[in-house]
């Protein structure tokens, strides 16, 4: 009866810690999928500001080789065609 009484009790503190593990790895997962999603949002906002900036560049490239010596000017012009292509095409699609 003894043995009984002391395997119960191991078997109820190994439940308890076995529990108490499980909290504990519950509130981990809570924590980790906060810190994903704040990473997540974070990368979309510099994602977007990335974009944001990478037209900025186009733009003042096209304003500074408008301007520029003859090189830049070359330049320009071909980005302003490309530009004019790629609208070009999108003006053919929504006419479809």
């Amino acid at each position: 009866m003894d043995d009984s009484k002391k395997i119960v009790e191991s078997l109820k503190k190994k439940v308890a810690k076995i529990i108490d593990d499980n909290r504990s790895l519950r509130q981990e997962v809570n924590r980790l999928t906060e810190d994903y999603a704040r990473t997540v949002r974070e990368k979309r906002a510099c994602e977007e500001s990335v974009r944001r900036l990478n037209r900025r560049i186009e733009a003042l490239e096209i304003r500074e080789g408008l301007s520029g010596n003859h090189e830049d000017r070359r330049i320009a012009r071909l980005r302003v065609n490309k530009l004019l292509r790629e609208i070009d095409k999108c003006l053919a699609l929504m006419n479809k």
